[in-house]
Protein backbone atom coordinates (compact mmCIF):
# COMPACT_ATOMS: atom_id res chain seq x y z
CA UNK A 1 0.00 0.00 0.00
CA UNK A 2 2.74 2.39 0.85
CA UNK A 3 4.64 1.63 -1.94
CA UNK A 4 1.50 2.79 -4.57
CA UNK A 5 0.97 5.41 -2.28
CA UNK A 6 4.45 6.81 -3.29
CA UNK A 7 4.26 5.70 -6.96
CA UNK A 8 0.88 7.88 -6.89
CA UNK A 9 2.90 10.73 -5.39
CA UNK A 10 5.41 10.54 -8.08
CA UNK A 11 2.79 10.79 -10.55
CA UNK A 12 0.82 13.66 -9.62
CA UNK A 13 4.23 15.31 -7.73
CA UNK A 14 5.12 17.51 -10.88
CA UNK A 15 1.57 18.19 -11.55
CA UNK A 16 1.01 20.18 -8.26
CA UNK A 17 2.55 23.61 -9.38
CA UNK A 18 0.48 23.51 -12.36
CA UNK A 19 -2.83 22.38 -10.10
CA UNK A 20 -1.94 25.13 -7.56
CA UNK A 21 -1.95 27.67 -10.68
CA UNK A 22 -4.66 26.56 -12.23
CA UNK A 23 -8.05 27.77 -11.78
CA UNK A 24 -9.81 24.92 -13.14
CA UNK A 25 -8.57 21.68 -14.97
CA UNK A 26 -10.26 18.32 -15.26
CA UNK A 27 -8.11 16.82 -11.99
CA UNK A 28 -9.18 19.69 -9.80
CA UNK A 29 -12.61 19.24 -11.12
CA UNK A 30 -12.60 15.15 -10.44
CA UNK A 31 -11.34 16.00 -7.03
CA UNK A 32 -13.95 18.17 -6.31
CA UNK A 33 -16.51 15.63 -7.32
CA UNK A 34 -14.43 12.95 -5.30
CA UNK A 35 -14.34 15.48 -2.04
CA UNK A 36 -17.70 16.27 -2.19
CA UNK A 37 -18.67 12.85 -1.78
CA UNK A 38 -16.19 11.31 0.32
CA UNK A 39 -15.30 14.13 2.35
CA UNK A 40 -18.03 16.73 2.48
CA UNK A 41 -20.18 14.72 5.37
CA UNK A 42 -17.78 15.38 7.56
CA UNK A 43 -15.25 18.47 6.47
CA UNK A 44 -17.83 20.35 4.65
CA UNK A 45 -18.56 21.68 1.78
CA UNK A 46 -15.47 23.63 -0.43
CA UNK A 47 -13.53 22.63 2.48
CA UNK A 48 -15.19 25.18 5.20
CA UNK A 49 -15.51 23.75 8.56
CA UNK A 50 -17.66 20.72 9.21
CA UNK A 51 -18.18 18.41 11.90
CA UNK A 52 -15.06 17.18 11.73
CA UNK A 53 -12.23 18.39 14.49
CA UNK A 54 -8.74 18.33 15.78
CA UNK A 55 -8.37 15.71 18.44
CA UNK A 56 -6.26 18.05 20.71
CA UNK A 57 -8.40 21.25 20.73
CA UNK A 58 -11.42 20.15 19.36
CA UNK A 59 -11.57 22.64 17.28
CA UNK A 60 -13.31 22.47 13.49
CA UNK A 61 -11.13 21.90 10.36
CA UNK A 62 -10.94 24.41 7.46
CA UNK A 63 -9.33 22.38 5.01
CA UNK A 64 -8.74 25.80 3.28
CA UNK A 65 -5.86 26.77 5.16
CA UNK A 66 -4.71 23.09 4.98
CA UNK A 67 -0.98 24.07 3.26
CA UNK A 68 -0.63 27.32 6.04
CA UNK A 69 -0.75 24.50 8.72
CA UNK A 70 1.96 22.96 7.33
CA UNK A 71 4.59 25.73 7.01
CA UNK A 72 3.09 26.62 3.50
CA UNK A 73 3.76 23.21 1.72
CA UNK A 74 1.64 20.14 1.16
CA UNK A 75 2.30 17.73 3.42
CA UNK A 76 1.89 14.24 0.94
CA UNK A 77 3.44 11.97 3.74
CA UNK A 78 0.93 13.01 6.15
CA UNK A 79 -2.13 13.59 3.68
CA UNK A 80 -1.43 9.80 2.40
CA UNK A 81 -1.29 8.96 6.05
CA UNK A 82 -4.20 10.33 7.10
CA UNK A 83 -7.01 9.72 4.46
CA UNK A 84 -5.39 6.12 4.50
CA UNK A 85 -6.35 5.44 7.63
CA UNK A 86 -2.51 5.18 9.15
CA UNK A 87 -2.76 4.66 12.29
CA UNK A 88 -5.68 1.86 12.17
CA UNK A 89 -7.64 3.51 14.46
CA UNK A 90 -7.78 7.09 12.10
CA UNK A 91 -11.14 8.38 11.43
CA UNK A 92 -10.33 8.24 7.74
CA UNK A 93 -10.29 4.58 7.77
CA UNK A 94 -14.01 3.97 6.99
CA UNK A 95 -13.54 6.54 4.35
CA UNK A 96 -10.49 4.75 2.63
CA UNK A 97 -12.33 1.38 2.86
CA UNK A 98 -15.36 3.08 0.95
CA UNK A 99 -12.87 4.49 -1.39
CA UNK A 100 -11.17 1.09 -1.95
CA UNK A 101 -14.66 -0.59 -2.03
CA UNK A 102 -16.17 1.92 -5.02
CA UNK A 103 -13.02 0.64 -6.99
CA UNK A 104 -13.30 -2.87 -6.42
CA UNK A 105 -15.01 -3.81 -9.45
CA UNK A 106 -12.10 -3.04 -11.78
CA UNK A 107 -8.75 -5.11 -11.89
CA UNK A 108 -6.58 -1.62 -11.25
CA UNK A 109 -8.96 -0.64 -8.37
CA UNK A 110 -6.60 -0.02 -5.85
CA UNK A 111 -4.10 2.03 -8.16
CA UNK A 112 -7.29 4.07 -8.84
CA UNK A 113 -8.66 4.53 -5.34
CA UNK A 114 -4.92 5.92 -4.77
CA UNK A 115 -5.28 8.06 -7.66
CA UNK A 116 -9.00 9.34 -6.32
CA UNK A 117 -6.78 10.24 -3.08
CA UNK A 118 -4.44 12.32 -5.12
CA UNK A 119 -7.11 13.99 -6.88
CA UNK A 120 -8.73 15.35 -3.56
CA UNK A 121 -5.34 16.63 -2.50
CA UNK A 122 -5.03 18.73 -6.15
CA UNK A 123 -8.64 19.52 -5.22
CA UNK A 124 -7.54 21.20 -1.62
CA UNK A 125 -5.00 22.52 -2.95
CA UNK A 126 -6.89 24.42 -5.16
CA UNK A 127 -9.16 25.83 -2.55
CA UNK A 128 -6.81 26.81 -0.33
CA UNK A 129 -7.30 30.53 0.97
CA UNK A 130 -4.15 33.02 0.00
Amino acid sequence: MIAAAALVISWVAPDLVRAQEAQFSPRIDDGRIAYDKYCTPCHGPGGAPGSAVFPDSKQPIDLRTYVQRHGGNFPWDSWFAVVLGVPVNSAHRPVWKRIRTDQSATAEGEVVAHGIVATIADYVISIQAH
